[in-house]
């Protein structure tokens, strides 16, 4: 079976929702419509009842007024004075036939002296003397006592109920006698007796103990007396009412049971709920096709309501479902300013954000790749032997270089350790050096060991740096290993030693012609002042080229760290003055004015800059840097070199130019080889001019820009020795 959507999910818990608060306001009003109605029947039933109980006090007190006028009729009071009895049996007779079933004459001590029976004379009915009613009428006399009798002949359905009556008196202080009458209930008073009424409504006279007096139909009489122990014992208040489904009428009918306390009994009224619920059913169908009529239109409502919240999700599912097929082109605008919309937007928005996330992975991804394409070929074609080892030292990648340089094949190196391969004599402090590079104690270290070269194990030394590898927290994963074959570079530096000799001792060697010869022509004074001019060019060019050779000398013992620096009191101010005439040729053809600056004023022609440091390297030094600056600068600009003492205490000499050094030759600057713009550059002027610097034990630094120029900032060290 398909499970269901969240949209019918949806749809089916707000028609649910909506049906049961449908059904719950149904159930509620229902319930308290009932309760009143019921409650209004209630009163109804009791008002009818209290008004059929003041009916049968009125025919009791009718009742009772009959006896008493009997007890006092002129032939009763005649006999009791004159033992007439002749006369009172007549009398007794007639009033026997007429209303009372029994009617008898009782003297002082029971005896019975005139008993009549339906209008005839009898002595054998029933003991009247021995009664319980006349103990009470000597006790109480002048005083009407009533009692009702039932009979209960066992196969025989039950008679009507008698009333017994007697009043004993006496007259002129003289005890009499007591009359005794015995009548049914329903032949005192027949307008009590009809007790049916409204075709199905009926009215039941009861004892205390549950014995029926009256009923409407006498067929029924047992089962009534049934009814009524049960009422009578059914924990009924006195006045109440209560509704319960009648097996005499065989409807559901309303009983309110009244005690009546001078008679002794009580009164069951009871009546169909027809009479009362009649009407308030009609309200009550009505009601309940109102409720049915709103609970339709409550899930309308919610089916609508629920297809305009689940619309939206369900656009918003969808697109979802295409951009997780890689379909970027969805577009959900917002319909409303509800939650719905507020949903589309963050969606919109989350749309955006992931694009840029999934376009920014993958391109990362790409860069990854690609550099780690670029790395592999740089790592395969690396002229240098590169070894990559784990944290613990073992070989875990090796390039072809390095396989030439150990001489083994791949499989011999990848998996062993990199101690296995080195002289023991530089296991120490190789491993040292591991470790420092382990614990982040530095990142890159140099050394020089002895490698073991082929099967065979032969010695070889190399150059080695080692640079520590880490994630992207921080965390130490291996080490990164450069050899270079130290025989080459050993061979390399001999040769490179000697051809130079060679080049100096070749090129010293016709310059020594060249600078002489001038002086011996210049004796003979037969030349013109142009020949002399001439020849005063060859002998400078000659002593320019005999500088630059020994220059060339100086700067590879710089290189070598052989150069004996003297330091001594040099003067920036004259130098620069000798530079600028020098140049000057240069400097009028460009139209470049050369201004020196001595701590940010113009400086005075007496004035000095005193630097420790050596004469001819700082010349060099400052007059290749101001011929750069000359050759970059715009043509009508001026060149500033400024001499200062810092706030550190420091001296420093800053040359600027309004030309800009390319953006692609900055990180380059004072690099070997490298030159720019000019044609026969030899790249060496900077490279020297930093590498004098470095060696008068002070630096040099470089700025530039398109807007403020080009600074070249010269910083020396140490003090100016005394004079």
């Amino acid at each position: 079976m398909k499970a269901l959507s969240i949209n019918s999910k949806i749809m089916l818990v707000q028609l649910l929702m909506a049906l049961l608060g449908a059904l719950a306001l149904a159930v509620a009003g229902y319930f308290i419509l009932y309760t009143s109605l019921t409650a209004s029947a209630k009163r109804q039933m009791r008002y009818v009842a209290v008004s059929q109980a003041d009916f049968v006090r009125h025919n009791w007190d009718m009742l009772l007024s009959e006896i008493r006028e009997l007890g006092h009729s002129e032939a009763v009071t005649t006999y009791t004075s004159s033992f007439w009895e002749g006369a009172l049996t007549e009398y007794l007779k007639d009033i026997s036939s007429q209303d009372f079933s029994v009617v008898a004459y009782l003297d002082q001590s029971g005896l019975e002296k005139v008993k009549v029976v339906n209008g005839r004379k009898s002595t054998h009915l029933m003991e009247l003397g021995s009664s319980a009613i006349f103990k009470r009428a000597r006790q109480h006399p002048n005083v009407i006592q009533f009692e009702i009798v039932t009979e209960n002949t066992a196969g025989v359905e039950l008679p009507p109920p008698y009333i017994e009556y007697i009043y004993y008196g006496d007259r002129f202080g003289r005890f009499t006698g007591a009359v005794m009458a015995l009548s049914p209930i329903d032949r005192l008073s027949p307008t009590m007796a009809n007790f049916h009424f409204e075709e199905t409504g009926y009215l039941t006279l009861m004892t205390t103990d549950g014995r029926v007096l009256i009923t409407p139909d006498k067929g029924q009489a047992m089962r009534r007396v049934n009814l009524g122990k049960i009422i009578g014992t059914s924990g009924l208040c006195l006045g109440g009412v209560r509704i319960k489904r009648a097996p005499l009428l065989g409807q559901d009918v309303m009983n309110a049971l009244i005690y009546l306390p001078e008679m002794g009994v009580f009164l069951d009224v009871a009546l169909p709920m027809d009479r009362f619920m009649l009407v308030p059913r009609r309200l009550i169908i009505v009601y309940l096709a109102i409720i049915l009529l709103t609970m339709a239109l409550c899930l309308l409502v919610s089916y609508k309501l629920a297809r305009g919240i689940t619309r939206p999700i369900l656009e918003l599912a969808a697109a979802a479902n295409k951009l997780a097929q890689g379909d970027w082109a969805q577009e959900i605008r917002p319909r409303k300013d509800d939650e719905t919309g507020v949903l589309a937007q963050a969606f919109l928005v989350m749309k955006g954000r992931l694009h840029d996330m999934i376009r920014s992975r993958d391109l990362e991804i790409t860069a990854r790749r690609q550099s780690e394409e670029r790395y592999r070929t740089l790592f395969e074609t690396a002229p240098d032997a590169i070894s990559v080892l784990d944290d613990q030292g073992v070989i875990v990648d090796v390039n072809p270089a390095a396989l030439r340089l150990y001489g083994l094949g791949r499989w011999e190196m990848v998996g062993k350790r990199t101690t296995d391969f080195i002289h023991p004599e530089n296991l120490e402090v190789c491993q040292l050096n591991f470790e420092r590079l382990k614990g982040a104690a530095v990142i890159n270290v140099e050394e020089e060991i002895i490698i073991y070269y082929g099967p065979e194990r032969e010695e070889r030394p190399v150059w080695r740096k080692a640079k520590s590898l880490v994630d992207d927290k921080g965390l130490f994963r291996g080490v990164l290993a450069y050899d270079r074959d130290l025989r080459e570079r050993r061979e390399a530096n001999r040769l490179r030693e000697e051809l130079d000799r060679i080049a100096r001792h070749d090129l010293k060697a016709p310059l020594n012609g060249i600078v002489n010869i001038p002086y011996l022509i210049r004796k003979q004074n037969n030349l013109s002042a142009e020949q002399l001019r001439w020849l005063q060019m060859i002998e400078d060019s000659g002593y320019k080229m005999l500088e630059l050779i020994n220059n060339s000398l100086e700067i590879y013992r710089m290189e070598e760290g052989r150069y004996n620096f003297q330091p001594v009191r040099v003067d920036c101010v004259a130098i620069l003055r000798k530079i600028g005439l020098d140049l000057l040729d240069q400097l009028q053809s460009r139209r470049v004015e050369l201004r020196l600056l001595v701590n940010n004023h113009p400086c005075r022609k007496d004035e000095r800059f005193i630097i420790s440091g050596d004469e001819l390297l700082t010349y060099s030094m400052l007059a290749n840097l101001i011929k750069n600056a000359l050759e970059a600068s715009p043509v009508g600009q001026a060149i500033e070199v400024a001499m200062r003492k810092a706030e550190n205490g420091r001296l420093e000499i800053i040359i600027h130019n309004d030309g800009a050094v390319p953006e692609e030759l900055r990180a380059s600057f004072f690099d070997k080889y490298v030159t720019w713009g000019k044609r026969g550059g030899s790249g060496l002027g900077t490279y020297s001019a930093r590498l004098m610097a470095v060696t008068q034990r002070g630096d040099i630094t470089m700025r530039s820009s398109a807007a403020q120029g080009t600074f070249v900032i010269i910083g020396f060290g140490g003090s100016a020795p005394a004079d």
